[in-house]
């Protein structure tokens, strides 16, 4: 279902637009990646894959749509908040990831538009964010690995 949703639906999606983008030589497209997609996550390994697939397709397209008139701008969050969780209801992410390190979804929605509206590559809000999106990038994966595999390890994975 991850790999339909995240991968599958996110290609069809593209491709169902983009000939009307193109046709009339102006349009944007917002693709929603994750940090997560920067680096492989034992005990999250579908998530991760579909993610790093959204996020390559994202950026490889652009590259093919220069020139166009077509934007595509790649969003690669970490943990967005949605709504106050209740106490009583927390999940297990809610208990392991401070409050300081989530952003709000209000904050991710506007720096996403802008990064759009700007013809950027890759928005990346937050500083979890942007920490996983570095350690993805330059860290050796033998290292990264287990240690955020022991964390989603936590989360049920």
């Amino acid at each position: 279902a991850q790999v339909e949703l995240n991968a599958v639906a996110v290609h069809d999606l593209t491709l169902a637009v983009l000939p009307g983008m193109l046709a009339r030589d102006s349009g944007g497209i917002l693709m929603v990646g994750s940090a997560a997609g920067n680096m492989p996550i034992p005990n999250n390994a579908t998530y991760a894959a579909t993610k790093a697939f959204v996020n390559t397709f994202s950026e490889s397209l652009r590259g093919e749509l220069t020139g166009t008139g077509v934007h595509v701008t790649l969003l690669a969050p970490g943990p967005v908040r949605t709504e106050i969780p209740d106490p009583a209801d927390a999940s297990i992410v809610d208990k392991l990831v401070p409050d300081f390190l989530w952003i709000s979804s209000e904050y991710t929605a506007k720096l996403s538009l802008d990064a759009l509206a700007k013809n950027k590559m890759r928005v990346v809000p937050g500083i979890l964010s942007k920490g996983m999106s570095v350690a993805g990038q330059y860290s050796p994966r033998a290292v990264i690995a287990p240690i955020v595999g022991t964390f989603y390890k936590k989360l049920g994975g």
